[in-house]
């Protein structure tokens, strides 16, 4: 009996003391498997993104920032009435019933998101339930204090705080920052003991991005735009500004607009950034740089004369004529070829100067590739391969069979504007993060020269002249100020059907200001306007006004537009002409006066003045109606000091 006992009492003795050395093995020695195990059961862990970095413009405005929100989620497991519950927070957040009592009735899950970002009301609103099961999670919201300010460029963020599209998506790395995972005690019950808010504010925040963008050129040029749009009864329009040294983009826009807070409002069409993704013939616009090729190439000078033909210019079964019915012109230079924007005179200047060297002229300018910007989705345009038949050769040298972004062309006028340096644009000067003590500058490009600076004195001269009285460009021209430029006007492809669309088209201009010290390259353009379609009456008057509120913006003073001033532009305290340059000017003002009159036969009073262009010529007019003859005639040379005699009779 007593070895019964003594037996018994020693298994008691060994499991007890198995029992205690176990208890010293759980609490003294770690067991991985155990920890595992108490954190599934303790503990869970939320995925939570740091603050997004703040984008602002060239002078420190924000543009797009992050605030604090309370994001909604709940515990079923705490939820004692489920399908009450349900129906409350679903009229108060406009969500399915059903869904959210499935989300409530999911008992083996003890955290699931309801709502995300939700405002204060709302807030306020759910915590007066006092409903156990119900939490909130401080987290950032994304919000564009501007709305559609400058839409198509910054993009915007989904609710998960990443970026899809613009530059949201193209620096979202640098403004995302790190995700970081927060560890979130559970009691007892398995019930989340969420920390005080202020953990999560603990998250560094992403990087700051600071654009090249001047917001109030960017917002001025918006207003332009869209009434642009409402007085031409045009789809759309764009537009973008370059600083001529640097090639930095100061504004870049379109419409119609795009509210960032509440992007999916818009179409994907109308949130694309068409300036820097969309390729379209150019037309005219694109003359200034076949001309440059034939200068640079020494196969013509800006005095050359070429023989247009009186408008009309058979090519194999083909016949190519000038833009404006009226213009049925002879011999004309080539500084006059771009004044008056002759699409048979640039098909000469083209076939003299060859496929192969217009060609591999058209690359050096930037065309056919990407500018380099930091933007996603850029488009190289098209340039077409060799061999180019004559018929083709004609139709590029005046922007048709040909493809261009508005982006590429703005920067090619400002190789030009600042000396014959081709830039990379640049839309983000600098990236502030919070790891590093100094920002990192995007530095501007040094770019590559492509022609020497007296040519791009010639071709800028060229394009003043353009802008003058008797040039296309002629409603370009700002109080106070010579600006050089050209116009454009493209018939729109039909994607559809093949060809052209008739009665469509995109009136575009492209130019600098001011002339003789460039300080801004502006490009225009506006799609299918109904009520005008040149680009002279349509894109030009946008220029001008942008123009004048740039140099305005600057400070710059006024030069009084007379001869003294062309002949003797050294009074302005600013980079002036050389003596060359000063005679050059003035001998193609010269020539231009001399131009051939316009033919005003059976036009109203008004539209026959608006034809002629601005003068110092003694008008007379003779009786009422409509124009039946002119003095001088149609097509006859005419000069400043000679009177003009426009004879009215009324309509049989």
């Amino acid at each position: 009996m007593k070895l019964r006992i003594l037996i018994l009492f020693s298994l008691l003795l060994a499991v007890w003391g198995f029992l205690v050395l176990r208890a010293a093995q759980i609490q003294i020695f770690p067991d991985h498997r155990l920890a595992k195990l108490k954190e599934r059961q303790f503990e869970t862990s939320l995925a939570i993104r740091s603050r997004r970095g703040t984008i602002y413009d060239r002078y420190g405005k924000e543009l797009a920032v992050s605030v604090p929100s309370y994001s909604l989620f709940v515990d079923p497991k705490m939820i004692k009435d489920p399908k009450k519950t349900a129906k409350e927070i679903g009229i108060l957040l406009r969500q399915s019933r059903k869904n959210l009592y499935r989300k409530f009735t999911k008992k083996h899950n003890r955290f699931i998101w309801v709502a995300r970002q939700l405002d204060e009301e709302k807030v306020q609103k759910i915590r007066a339930m006092k409903n156990p099961g119900l939490g909130f999670v401080e987290e950032p919201k994304r919000i564009y204090p501007n709305g559609s300010l400058l839409g198509q460029v910054l993009g915007f963020v989904g609710r998960d705080g990443r970026g899809l599209e613009g530059l949201e998506k193209s620096f979202d790395k640098s403004l995302a920052g790190e995700m970081r995972k927060i560890m979130v005690a559970r009691d007892a019950r398995g019930r989340p003991l969420l920390p005080s808010a202020s953990v999560f504010n603990e998250i560094p925040d992403g990087a700051d991005i600071e654009l090249t963008v001047d917001s109030d050129l960017q917002f001025e040029m918006e207003k332009q735009l869209s009434e642009s749009v409402a007085e031409f009864d045009a789809e759309s329009a764009l537009g973008v500004i370059l600083d001529v040294e640097t090639s930095d983009i100061l504004a870049i826009g379109m419409t119609p607009k795009v509210d960032l807070n509440h992007p999916f409002r818009s179409s994907s069409k109308d949130r694309r950034n068409r300036i820097i993704s969309d390729a379209f013939e150019p037309g005219s616009t694109m003359k200034t740089f076949v001309i440059a090729s034939a200068l640079k190439a020494g196969v013509a000078q800006p005095n050359t004369k070429f023989f247009c033909e009186n408008g009309r210019f058979q090519i194999g079964r083909r016949v190519i004529t000038e833009a404006d019915s009226h213009h049925n012109f002879q011999w004309l230079t080539v500084t006059e070829i771009l004044a008056h924007s002759s699409n048979i005179g640039t098909s000469k200047i083209a076939f003299k100067l060859g496929a192969e060297k217009l060609r591999e002229s058209l690359l050096e300018f930037g065309f056919g590739h990407d500018t380099g910007v930091n933007f996603p989705g850029e488009s190289q345009g098209i340039v077409q391969k060799l061999p180019w038949n004559k018929h083709l050769l004609a139709n590029i040298s005046f922007g048709h069979g040909i493809a261009v972004t508005p982006l590429q062309m703005a920067t090619a006028y400002a190789a030009i504007a600042n000396g014959g340096v081709l830039r990379k644009p640049r839309l983000v000067r600098r990236v502030k993060s919070y790891k590093e003590n100094d920002p990192q500058d995007m530095s501007v490009d040094e770019g590559r020269r492509i022609f020497d600076e007296e040519l791009a004195a010639h071709l800028r001269m060229m394009l003043t002249v353009a802008t003058g009285g008797q040039g296309t460009g002629s409603n370009a021209r700002i109080p106070g100020f010579l600006v050089g430029g050209k116009t454009g006007t493209a018939q729109m492809v039909d994607f559809k059907n093949g060809g052209y669309k008739s009665g469509s088209y995109i009136a575009s201009f492209a130019g600098f200001a001011p002339a003789h010290n460039p300080k801004y390259v502006i490009y225009v353009a506006v799609k299918d306007p109904k009520k005008a379609y040149y680009g002279s009456e349509v894109a030009a008057p946008i220029f001008a006004k942008l123009a004048q509120y740039g140099l305005r913006k600057l400070s710059i003073p006024p030069v009084i537009l007379s001869q003294k001033n062309v002949m003797e532009p050294e009074v302005v305290e600013e980079k002036t002409w050389s003596k060359e340059q000063e005679q050059a000017i003035a001998k193609a003002l010269k020539e231009v006066d001399k131009s051939e009159f316009p033919d005003l036969k059976g036009l109203a009073l008004r539209e026959a003045l608006r034809r002629m262009g601005p003068t110092k010529n003694q008008v007379r007019i003779k009786g009422s109606g409509v124009v039946s003859r002119t003095s001088p005639s149609a097509g006859e040379k005419w000069e400043k000091d000679k009177s003009i005699t426009i004879y009215l009779d009324e309509v049989q």
